[in-house]
């Protein structure tokens, strides 16, 4: 059993979105600098993507296949599709509109204001140095120092392993593995 391969993210995509993005890469080549940064590249390549069939690949190979596929059979029509969607969104390059935002990123972004808040409040609280940051990468140490320091007797290293059901003696680069339960826990 392949343990990397089945809690992978499972994930597709639209191959005709990269064809679309190459391609208007291409032509803004020959654009001027100064239209080019009026034009909205997302709004070009919704409207281009919207005349233009999908083609989805949820694997390497069917990645590959996909781009041989949209190249050869759909190029003219990708070209033709994004010179008309470069030619109506240049008649109003200053449009506004109110961009998508992805759900991922939103949550990524109410996740980040989170930890500046708690960071905030740690420093506030004298619970971390005012120099030290707060980052996904270091937060459950950080935090496991800030326990420390407010119940020393109650988040001790020994404690902590031993109260929550893990071992040290279990321990394996790192990771800490639950101890089995006894007879009487287990009924």
């Amino acid at each position: 059993m392949n343990n990397t391969r089945e809690n992978a993210a499972q994930v597709h995509i639209n191959i005709m979105e990269l064809l679309v993005q190459e391609e208007l890469d291409k032509q803004l080549k020959y654009y001027p600098q100064t239209l080019k940064s009026y034009l909205n590249k997302i709004e070009v390549s919704t409207y281009a993507l919207n005349r233009l069939p999908p083609l989805y690949a949820s694997s390497v190979m069917g990645k590959e296949q996909q781009k041989r596929i949209g190249k050869y059979k759909y190029q003219a029509q990708i070209n033709l599709a994004v010179r008309r969607a470069l030619a109506a969104i240049e008649c109003d390059p200053l449009r506004k509109s109110m961009p998508l935002i992805s759900e991922t990123s939103a949550e990524y972004q109410v996740a980040n204001l989170a930890l500046i808040k708690l960071q905030k409040f740690l420093q506030e609280h004298y619970l971390l140095p005012t120099h030290q940051t707060l980052s996904w990468h270091n937060l459950t140490t950080v935090m496991q120092q800030v326990f420390r320091k407010i119940a020393p007797d109650d988040f001790s290293s020994n404690n902590l392993f031993s109260s929550s059901g893990y071992s040290r003696e279990n321990n394996m680069n790192g990771q800490f593995f639950p101890l089995p339960k006894s007879s009487e826990e287990s009924e």
